[in-house]
């Protein structure tokens, strides 16, 4: 059986075009929980009705990603509700780049 962490990581390969990291990202070679193309995804989820984003968290997406020339994404389940944290500077670079805006995902 599918735990919620593995739903969530599926949901969001497909949704992202991207793949989701066998053992979630322990392997040295394979960080995070879901890759694409541009992005470097870290996913958590809760049932409950919030959810804390620990500055070291971030911290170790963003190192990870920029090792492998990826975006940090923090990808955050609060029940049913799937919302995404992302660095200002990526999003205005990837609004500039024309990624977002026209329905585009990068």
């Amino acid at each position: 059986m599918r735990t919620e962490s593995q739903k969530q990581e599926e949901y969001l390969a497909d949704r992202l075009g991207g793949l989701s990291t066998p053992a979630s990202g322990a392997f040295w070679h394979r960080k995070g929980d879901v890759r694409n193309a541009d992005l470097l995804i870290e996913a958590k989820q809760t049932g409950k009705r919030s959810i804390s984003v620990q500055k070291d968290v971030w911290e170790k997406i963003r190192r990870e990603a920029i090792l492998d020339g990826r975006v940090p994404l923090l990808a955050l389940r609060i029940q049913d509700r799937d919302l995404v944290v992302l660095d200002l500077e990526d999003f205005v670079g990837l609004v500039a780049e024309g990624h977002l805006g026209e329905g585009g995902v990068p």
